[in-house]
């Protein structure tokens, strides 16, 4: 894993900015993911002070009057001058506060069940187009099965970490997947990990055996 970690797109971070993220497990997810993630946080912070110097900077007819190469030294110059913000989250404490309270504020059993060996899953919101928030736990040393994507995927390390392929995925890192993506994902050896995946959609197999147990497992 890289010093930086495993980042999300900056338009993610934009929007968050924003205030135009598109559901509830999109704020859940990347709102968690800040509080773990100081490199992250930071970028945001980063993109906020871009956003107000491009509306000061903007003339009376709402036009910006610098070029493209102009923003993107405004960003290294923030980047360069303001100190990276620490992350200071204890490591044994597993949920970020915005998940705590929005684990407070739902009205469904959260209840952990089973997902395969060494695995098990806990649905925490259903949103529109099959959109699904829901936490995954998994053993030291288990390997998820070979699988692609219908859609998109968040998956937020909560504990522990993750290989996917040569990456290493640890706490506060995000792996963002789409249908395009096929993978093999095995849990590293010393320590569950636990991660706040959404997704939409549903997963991929090739596997007859798999398809069936997905009628069960209702991913």
């Amino acid at each position: 894993m890289t010093e930086r970690g495993h980042m999300m797109d900056d338009a993610w971070y934009m929007d968050y900015a924003a205030g135009s993220l598109d559901s509830v497990g999109e704020e859940v997810l990347i709102a968690s993911h800040l509080e773990l993630s100081g490199t992250a946080s930071e970028r945001v912070a980063e993109l906020e002070r871009i956003g107000a110097a491009l509306l000061m900077v903007a003339g009376d007819e709402g036009e910006l009057n610098f070029s493209a190469d102009d923003i993107f030294d405004l960003d290294a110059q923030a980047a360069a001058t303001t100190p990276m913000a620490a992350n200071d989250i204890d490591s044994e404490i597993i949920l970020p506060e915005a998940l705590k309270s929005f684990l407070d504020g739902i009205d469904r059993d959260v209840k952990w069940e089973f997902l395969g060996p060494g695995l098990q899953k806990a649905m925490l919101w259903d949103g529109p187009e099959q959109e699904k928030l829901w936490l995954l736990k998994a053993k030291p040393g288990v390997a998820i099965p070979h699988h692609g994507h219908n859609g998109s995927e968040l998956t937020l390390v909560l504990k522990g970490s993750f290989h996917d392929g040569t990456q290493q995925y640890c706490r506060g890192d995000v792996e963002e997947a789409g249908p395009d993506t096929e993978h093999d994902i095995r849990i590293d050896d010393g320590d569950e990990c636990i991660c706040l995946a959404l997704t939409r959609g549903k997963l991929r197999y090739d596997s007859p055996l798999l398809k069936l147990f997905q009628v069960f497992t209702g991913l």
